[in-house]
């Protein structure tokens, strides 16, 4: 593995950011299949711009941690390849 951009500088702000993360990542893949299935998640069957909304914020979430953790973007993702 190649080194690091930067040094972790907080481990506390990277386990946040981490599960902030995670938390998008379920969120989006909840959005995803209830709008595929056609079923409720709430109150409501979710529309495609909401799960590209989802997509997109854990798009962000990923961004803001691979740049704590390696000092730069090192992976690119697109809503479409999330989406498939």
């Amino acid at each position: 593995m190649p080194p690091r951009g930067k040094p972790i500088d907080d481990p506390e702000l990277l386990g946040r950011l981490r599960e902030e993360m995670e938390r998008q990542q379920s969120l989006m893949d909840a959005t995803k299949i209830a709008y595929l299935n056609n079923a409720p998640l709430g109150d409501h069957v979710p529309s495609v711009d909401e799960v590209r909304v989802a997509a997109q914020a854990f798009i962000d979430a990923n961004y803001k941690y691979q740049k704590a953790l390696f000092g730069r973007v090192r992976v690119k993702l697109s809503v479409a390849n999330l989406l498939r």
